[in-house]
């Protein structure tokens, strides 16, 4: 039996497994933006790629122009709810710190399969779809105070013991709150043993806005986390791309960038992320692996973020590192093919589909 077909079995052992993500939260809509609005005669006609889109506004600089949105949903949306909602659904033991709402978890995320610390009300945010990604537009978020009180508030000051206990720590979306750093490093500091049996998973989300200072600041606190834990980057194409142009050598090979920010930073393991392939490079060598690609994808918005889910199943889980990437791609799959997040069975017969 193989590792992947043994995993059936192993519920137990999988609902035993502690992750406990940090501290994003959106409440998310969903549009299209249309290039032709509906008639009586045709129906809507929305933009199909990024590039259509942005070549109508390039189109209309120095004039102005009006764009109509077609909502298709109102969600839940962040980082951490997209990853702990794909993670809790596997049958993980999920905790999720994060902007939830204001002492009460908001509707949004009242359905999500885990246990809540809700420490601010959610952030706002426009996602607009497309064939080929989403442009994210969100504003960002302003606390009444200190974001390490509110978050050792909403766990009853249990907030430290919740990350040293962890089987995987996930520290999520560092570059669209400006208060994330100052968490992540009150984070590291709460984790007082080396115990390189657990995990510190990371998701920077897009550091494009970010200096170079502020960059090469972040992969150096992930490193130290490094010291303690086992710590995985996850970047998209658009982030590895970006890390490689402002703070090293401007490489464009996915695998090389990963061997760079790996020996530069003392990362331990780095994962890449594309719609057309994946890799993981750890102590044990480089494996990649193409992705499945979706032409009509029911939804692009939480893609990565439900890659990221089955790779943190995936690395508590201990599957080696083919089925740790076969795993989250799969799971990427489905969502984006099916619009939902599949259940380990749905999972794993998706995952024989595919081969």
């Amino acid at each position: 039996m193989s590792t992947l077909d043994s995993l059936a079995g192993r519920r137990e052992e999988i609902a035993g497994k502690r992750i406990v993500v940090g501290f994003d939260g959106f409440t998310d809509t969903i549009v299209r933006p249309l290039k032709q609005a509906a008639a009586a005669d045709a129906p809507a006609l929305p933009f199909d790629t990024i590039r259509e889109f942005g070549e109508f506004l390039i189109g209309k600089a120095e004039k102005s122009c009006s764009v109509e949105l077609q909502v298709e949903a109102r969600q839940l949306g962040g980082n951490l709810p997209y990853l702990s909602r794909g993670a809790g659904g596997l049958g993980l033991d999920v905790a999720c710190i994060g902007m939830l709402g204001d002492g009460a978890a908001e509707e949004p995320f009242r359905r999500m399969p885990c246990t809540l610390y809700p420490y601010a009300p959610s952030g706002q945010s426009t996602c607009m779809e497309f064939r080929d990604g989403k442009v994210l537009l969100a504003a960002d978020c302003a606390l009444p105070r200190d974001a390490w009180e509110l978050v050792l508030d909403a766990t009853g000051g249990d907030a430290p013991a919740l990350f040293q206990k962890a089987d995987l720590l996930a520290l999520v979306n560092w570059s669209e709150l400006s208060f994330s750093h100052g968490l992540w490093e009150h984070t590291l500091d709460a984790l007082d043993d080396a115990d390189k049996t657990r995990f510190a998973f990371f998701d920077l989300c897009d550091v494009s806005r970010k200096t170079d200072g502020q960059i090469d600041a972040v992969l150096n606190l992930i490193g130290g986390f490094a010291e303690k834990r086992t710590a995985i980057l996850s970047l998209n194409e658009n982030e590895a791309l970006t890390v490689s142009a402002r703070v090293l050598d401007g490489v464009t090979d996915t695998g090389e960038i990963a061997r760079a920010v790996r020996a530069r930073y003392g990362i331990d393991e780095v994962l890449v992320h594309t719609v057309r392939d994946s890799l993981l490079c750890t102590p044990r060598g480089e494996t990649h692996q193409p992705t499945h690609f979706v032409e009509q994808p029911k939804i692009s918005t939480g893609a990565g973020d439900n890659f990221n889910a089955a790779s943190c199943f995936a690395a508590v889980m201990g599957l080696p590192d083919s089925d740790r990437l076969t795993v989250a791609n799969a799971f990427a799959h489905f969502y984006i093919s099916q619009g939902y997040n599949p259940t380990l069975d749905e999972l794993l017969g998706h995952i024989k589909a595919l081969s």
